[in-house]
């Protein structure tokens, strides 16, 4: 198992926009994190902890979860305990010498009616790994705002009108 001397622990300079957070929506990014391996080897990550935060409620979150930078999932996602946290990711190795951005990001509940413009934020509270850590933690990103009237993903069938040129065929 690759275990250089340290990983420093950064706030991506980019982080997400301050959004809403519709319900049912899936993948929500909400912190940028740079995870930089020390020059002397390779570091193993096997999870990190993130803290629900804001004036919000749990409720909102179907799921929280741990992506690569192109969105694809690192792991499972999980939901918050009782602390509102939660361990998210599977081990990933961050090569010697080069940093690797990671993206905190959220499900959205089905029903977010009660939760409709809470304003949660997730924040990295810790990095789970054998090597040292550096860097000031918690890093928080973007705050969202939970919204239950903005429909995702609904389209309805609809039949050629009188107008349609193709609607004589």
């Amino acid at each position: 198992t690759p275990s250089g001397t340290g990983l420093t622990v950064t706030k991506h300079p980019t982080q997400p926009a301050n959004m809403l957070a519709p319900k049912n929506s899936s993948r929500v990014p909400f912190t940028k994190v740079q995870l930089t391996a020390s020059s002397d080897g390779a570091v193993t990550v096997s999870s990190v902890v993130v803290e629900r935060q804001g004036q919000a409620s749990d409720d909102s979150f179907a799921g929280i979860m741990l992506m690569n930078e192109d969105g694809t999932l690192i792991g499972i996602e999980k939901t918050l305990n009782t602390n509102h946290q939660v361990t998210v990711g599977t081990d990933f190795v961050v090569p010697a010498g080069t940093t690797r951005t990671v993206i905190i990001g959220a499900n959205m509940n089905t029903s977010v009616t009660s939760q409709a413009g809470e304003t949660p934020s997730l924040a990295l509270i810790s990095v789970n790994t054998s090597s040292a850590v550096y860097g000031n933690l918690p890093i928080v990103g973007a705050t969202h705002t939970v919204n239950d009237n903005l429909a995702i993903g609904t389209v309805s069938a609809v039949g050629r009108g009188s107008l349609d040129p193709g609607g004589g065929l």
